[in-house]
């Protein structure tokens, strides 16, 4: 990694995930009315790409969408950007995502909007996952559909047990995002890899109009909470969670995942350098929202969702099975058991700052990162090119 140019993003990532729960971000001290021994809380990172620091704000945004979903059934559909595009893709994160959510939504909006296919505007949620189940690049779209929606009249109107032609829907999401590709090319957006030329491109781009391309619909879901508990795991904190890591040496990282072809649990070992480059191909840019909603979700829809909110309700009243996890955390006394209140904290240099001087940047670290996860309803997009 020493001899490895980074993008800033992925310098702010290694300095917080490396320094995370250490010293160097600070620490915070308890102590009880007894006065004794005082108890240390290190300090979290809290950067968008850390699974521990995630854990609360995973569980919080949960309970915000189960306020948010409509009480009816829903459609779980993932749309897949071609594999060869990934070359691409490296060079143009934030263009390549904005143009997967917009083929994406745009796909399902005017498909359900035709009478043959339902003719309503239904709710959606879109989230980008970048990662495949062994941290390879697989830049996908999951996207929550209300089995129903809104006709032209404004009255609620529950769709069957199919949503649309799979042969439909391939077709139409092909269109759109090979256009988008096309028109940011021809705009003068998109960046070519030093080992593309533009004829390469182009050659790739027509040949692709002969691939099957991938879109997949999922059964009908009895409501959305499901596939919301199942995004939460990857929406918030990055691709890899702690407990996967079985061994980390100099020489390996072994890890778990779940195959998801024959759901059974199988470990794969790299070396380190491979396991960091795996893992940070899948920071987001800075600023990009990897959750969006579109339809009557959307923000702009605010009137017509209050509509079929009171008419369908929402998942709300569900309970959740780690509500107890959700209770502000309650520090005891290690010699008597009893509460311990905050005596006094500090931080280091390192935990105020969001910069990166040149000297880290000549060591190949950066000032930590202090970044919050923006509130969902803070990634509200509604046709958003």
């Amino acid at each position: 990694m020493k001899n490895t140019k980074q993008p800033l993003k992925n310098l702010k990532a290694i300095d917080a995930l490396t320094h995370c729960r250490t010293r160097a971000l600070g620490a915070s001290y308890y102590r009880c009315k007894l006065n004794h021994a005082e108890i240390e809380q290190l300090h979290s990172c809290r950067h968008r790409s850390c699974y521990v620091c995630a854990h609360k704000q995973r569980l919080d945004w949960i309970e915000k969408q189960k306020a948010r979903l409509l009480d009816v059934p829903h459609f779980h559909v993932i749309f897949t950007l071609p594999h060869e595009y990934l070359p691409l893709w490296r060079y143009n994160e934030a263009l390549f995502a904005r143009i997967l959510f917009k083929a994406s939504q745009e796909t399902l909006l005017q498909l359900l909007v035709q009478q043959r296919h339902g003719g309503v505007t239904p709710g959606i949620l879109i989230a980008l996952h970048t990662w495949g189940r062994q941290l390879t690049l697989h830049p996908h779209t999951h996207c929550l559909v209300t089995a129903g929606g809104l006709d032209s009249n404004n009255d609620w109107k529950a769709l069957g047990s199919y949503l649309v032609p799979s042969a439909v829907i391939r077709s139409v999401y092909r269109g759109k995002l090979q256009s988008f590709i096309k028109a940011a090319f021809d705009a003068g957006e998109l960046i070519l890899p030093p080992t593309m030329s533009a004829t390469q491109f182009w050659s790739m781009y027509r040949s692709l109009y002969k691939k099957h391309w991938c879109v997949r619909i999922e059964e009908r879901y009895a409501h959305g909470k499901g596939v919301v508990l199942y995004l939460a795991r990857y929406c918030k904190g990055g691709p890899v969670d702690p407990r996967q890591l079985k061994q980390v040496t100099a020489d390996v990282v072994k890890m778990s995942y779940l195959d998801h072809r024959d759901k059974r649990i199988k470990q794969q070992r790299l070396k380190p350098i491979d396991f960091i480059t795996r893992l940070l191909q899948h920071v987001p840019p800075k600023g990009l929202h990897t959750i969006r909603y579109y339809g009557l979700y959307a923000s702009a829809s605010k009137l017509l969702y209050q509509r079929c909110r009171q008419e369908c309700g929402t998942v709300e009243s569900m309970p959740h099975a780690s509500s107890v996890d959700r209770l502000s955390m309650v520090v005891y006394c290690k010699t008597c058991g009893g509460p311990a209140q905050l005596s006094r904290r500090w931080w280091s240099r390192r935990s105020k700052g969001i910069s990166i001087n040149k000297e880290a940047l000549s060591i190949g670290v950066s000032g930590s990162v202090q970044q919050v996860d923006e509130p969902p309803l803070a990634g509200v997009f509604y046709n958003t090119s």
